[in-house]
């Protein structure tokens, strides 16, 4: 961008940046000094008052720069500008009234009051170029109190005890080139910093040094109109650089207070998520170890039949899945790390399922049709078919249970029937919403809702409903079927869900 960077103030840094500004002070600077020596305004009062005007407008300005120094160093933490604040605050309380003081005729004693107050002031502005570490903040301000002191104690000496060259020869030989220095240190600072508000800060005591340099050397009185315009000038511009400055930081302020909050938003959504993820956890390894429950001794047996052969392999199945879900790859299907969909057979999982069952002594029948293979994770299917086994155990305790597997079109559908009292309708809720449940028959209310919750993934259904002949519940899964003819891609958009269920 032709050498342009962005700034400290937030606005684009160009090189010329300090050439413009200066331009557009000097002018401003030429054009108030014309004005203040033009006959017609120094002729529209008494003698002094255009003087006293501008001086206490320069009190005025100054006092509000003071006031936004200090917010500035509140705001960054940055104790150079209560440095800044606090000589602000004795140079507009004492020299600026002194000078008022002094438009009508200068004394000795005065002159006396300026300088004692200069020699205080001016290591204030030095500190608020680079103050020590050592010192907070607060010693800027005792400071200012022990120059104010100085400066009372300075009003009583008498004027025949005053060595007046001595002090004209300090202030032209000492004062005036210490804040021309403290200036340039200012505008040098805000060029390093690539900071407009900064560089004109730096300006606005540069123009407060032209004007006292223009008194000294034109051996003009402190009443001369152009120099009291000069110092109102200096004090405007470092008014807007101190404005534009604390503009500036209450921007950045209220930017990383958004970017925490929306931090903390973030967190507080990870964390919810991670408590979401930990409860469901915990319930797919229940119900999946309430499967695995009162088969030790079948195990253990010396038999070594074909139901015992497909017991064991039923209980590596499931011990395979719990610990995948122990491993944080398993649950929901949302690991980058889960296994890929795939076609499967849907027999093996639910006679797996329903022969752990039934090894408990659950009264479940199977059966599923011939070569039914379904699209997706057979890890899916299990902990679904699980939770809705689960479920029967809970309302449905003793009564028996059917599961049924067949195509229907291009869907391949799981039943899960039970003889219990079916579906409660009092609560009138969908038990597929997250804690939805029936507190007289226990549970948490999240196996229904994880099962929908993954059964959407898979592209498919689940659909809960009351049946008669005989009464009971029936849980239907519909999934995508695995046939040549179709498109099972792992990415087919799902068919979304039935309409809401009453709870159990």
């Amino acid at each position: 961008m032709n050498g342009v960077t962005e700034g400290a103030g937030g606005r684009l840094w160009r090189p010329s940046r300090p050439l413009t500004d200066t331009t557009v002070v000097v002018a401003v600077c030429a054009v108030m000094t014309a004005l203040a020596m033009t006959p017609a305004v120094r002729g529209l009062g008494p003698p002094g008052a255009a003087v006293l005007v501008l001086t206490v407008a320069t009190a005025t300005v100054t006092a509000g720069a003071a006031l936004l120094a200090e917010v500035m160093g509140r705001i960054c933490d940055d104790p150079r500008w209560s440095w800044a604040a606090a000589a602000f605050v004795l140079y507009g309380v004492v020299v600026l009234p002194v000078s008022a003081l002094a438009a009508g005729g200068d004394t000795p004693r005065l002159l006396l009051i300026r300088v004692v107050t200069y020699v205080v002031v001016l290591p204030m502005l030095v500190l608020s170029l680079r103050p020590p570490h050592r010192l907070p903040a607060a010693a800027a301000w005792v400071l200012m109190v022990v120059g104010a002191l100085l400066a009372i104690a300075a009003s009583l000496v008498p004027d025949s005890a005053i060595p007046t060259r001595i002090l004209v020869a300090v202030l032209v030989g000492a004062v005036l080139p210490a804040w021309t220095a403290v200036a340039v240190g200012h505008i040098v600072d805000g060029y390093r910093r690539r900071s407009g508000p900064r560089l004109g800060f730096g300006l606005g005591l540069a123009v407060v040094a032209v004007a006292q340099l223009y008194r000294a050397a034109t051996s003009a009185p402190v009443g001369d109109p152009a120099f009291a315009a000069l110092r109102l000038v200096g004090a405007v511009i470092v008014l807007v650089a101190l404005v534009r400055l604390v503009a500036w930081s209450l921007a950045v302020v209220r930017s990383q207070h958004f970017a925490q909050q929306e931090e903390l938003t973030v967190a507080a959504l990870h964390l919810e998520r991670a408590q979401e993820l930990a409860a469901e956890r915990d319930h797919e390894l229940r119900n999946g170890l309430a499967g695995l429950a009162g088969i030790t001794h079948l195990l253990s047996s010396g038999t070594d039949g074909e139901e015992q052969q497909r017991l064991k392999l039923a209980v590596l199945s499931e011990l395979t899945r719990l610990h995948t879900i122990l491993d944080g790859r398993g649950l929901a299907s949302e690991s980058p790390d889960a296994p890929p969909r795939a076609e499967y057979a849907v027999e093996p999982v639910l006679a797996g399922l329903v022969t752990l069952r039934r090894s408990a002594g659950a009264q479940i029948t199977v059966d599923v049709e011939a070569g039914l293979r379904a699209w997706g994770d057979a890890a899916v299917l299990a902990q679904v078919v699980t939770n809705l086994l689960v479920n029967c155990d809970r309302h449905a305790p003793g009564a028996p249970v059917t599961v049924r597997g067949y195509r229907a079109g291009d869907r391949a559908v799981v039943e899960v029937r039970d003889e219990g009292p079916g579906l409660r309708t009092a609560l009138g809720h969908d038990a597929r919403e997250r804690g939805v449940h029936d507190p007289a028959a226990g549970g948490s209310g999240l196996g229904l809702h994880i099962s929908a919750q993954l059964i959407d993934r898979e592209g498919g259904e689940l659909d809960l409903r009351t049946v008669t002949d005989p009464p009971g519940c029936l849980a239907t899964v519909r999934l995508p079927v695995a046939d040549p003819g179709l498109d099972p891609a792992p990415d087919r958009p799902s068919t979304g869900r039935p309409g809401a269920a009453p709870t159990r």
